[in-house]
C-alpha cells in the first residue's frame, strides 16, 4: 500500500489526476445545478469517475435547460483549470506514445518541470473557451443553444 501510494504522490501528473477529477465533478454539478438538472449529483458523480461521460454530458447539457445567468468566476475558473488539465495529459500522452518524450520513468523534479510547461499551453485553450467564450460560440455554430440561452451566447 505505502508503495501504491509513493507512486501516486511522487508523479505530479498522478496527482494532478486525482485534483482534476475532483474539480470535473464540482464544475459540473455547478453547471447541471444552474441549468435546473434533478440529477446535478449523478452527472459530477458519473464524470468523476467515468471521464468519458464529460463528453456526454457538454453534448447533452443543453437538453437540460438554458442557464439562467452566466457562470461566475468561480466556475470560470475551475473549468480554465479543467480544461488545461485535460489538454495537458492528452499532450504528455502524446508526447510519450510518438516517443518525443523517452516512455521512462523521470524524477519527480523532471516531470513536474514537464507538467508546468504543458499546463501553460494546455491553459490556453481552456481561457479561449471559458473566458473568450469560445464554446458559446462552437455550441451556436452547431445549434446545440437552448432558445432562453440565445441571448446570452453572443457571437
Amino acid at each position: 500500500m505505502n508503495l501504491v501510494l509513493t507512486n501516486i504522490f511522487s508523479s505530479p501528473f498522478y496527482l494532478s489526476h486525482i485534483i482534476f477529477s475532483a474539480l470535473i465533478g464540482y464544475w459540473i454539478y455547478l453547471d447541471a445545478t444552474e441549468r435546473g438538472s434533478d440529477a446535478n449529483l449523478l452527472w459530477a458523480l458519473g464524470c468523476t469517475f467515468i471521464q468519458p461521460l464529460i463528453l456526454g454530458y457538454l453534448l447533452y447539457r443543453s437538453e437540460i435547460g438554458g442557464r439562467t445567468e452566466p457562470a461566475g468566476v468561480t466556475e470560470r475558473v475551475i473549468g480554465t483549470v479543467v480544461i488545461g488539465q485535460l489538454v495537458t495529459e492528452q499532450l504528455w500522452f502524446g508526447l510519450r506514445f510518438t516517443g518525443i518524450i523517452a516512455s521512462r520513468v523521470y524524477p519527480p523534479a523532471v516531470e513536474l518541470q514537464y507538467y508546468v510547461a504543458l499546463f501553460a499551453v494546455g491553459v490556453i485553450p481552456g481561457y479561449w473557451l471559458v473566458w473568450k467564450r469560445g464554446w458559446a460560440r462552437i455550441r451556436r455554430e452547431f445549434g446545440w443553444v437552448q432558445e432562453s440561452e440565445r441571448a446570452t451566447v453572443q457571437n
